[in-house]
């Protein structure tokens, strides 16, 4: 299914950023989402194919899925909506490994599982588990923590 059209005013990012196409479910724990390969843009447009170094899934385009998944669990599982002040940092990626190349083409199956939440004075702290598959391979996995606190100021929309 497509990601909800009130995302674009609740991403801390325009939607040519976000590089999540599709959604597939969202819970308390848990977001599954679909990267279609052949919409990433600018970074993959600018990789120069060279014999070793084909076109494929950028490490930095996959980091910046998963804040994508973050907002993702943030607005819709906890509603904590940048509309209503709330903003979202990443702020450690621990065993971050990349397993394979991703190739340009198939889609990637994207997955945050949440491993912890908790909360401190008023800020909000995520462990979560991420595995980026493509087909039966796994291009990317990481154990990641962000942090979500309410700013006093209204929303800039």
């Amino acid at each position: 299914m497509p990601i909800p059209a009130d995302f674009v005013d609740e991403c801390l990012y325009a939607p040519e950023a976000w590089f999540i196409h599709d959604v597939e479910s969202i819970d308390e724990n848990a977001v599954h989402a679909v990267i279609d390969t052949q919409r990433l843009g600018l970074l993959v447009d600018a990789q120069r194919p060279w014999p070793g170094h084909p076109r494929h899934l950028p490490g930095a385009v996959v980091i910046q899925a998963t804040g994508t998944l973050g907002a993702l669990h943030a607005v819709y599982a906890m509603n904590m909506r940048p509309s209503q002040g709330w903003v979202g940092f990443g702020t450690h990626i621990r065993q971050a490994r990349f397993g394979r190349m991703g190739a340009i083409g198939p889609p990637v199956r994207a997955k945050l599982q949440v491993t912890k939440k908790r909360q401190f004075r008023g800020t909000w702290f995520f462990d979560y588990d991420f595995r980026f598959e493509q087909g039966d391979d796994l291009c990317y996995a990481s154990e990641q923590t962000a942090a979500w606190v309410r700013s006093p100021m209204d929303a800039p929309r």
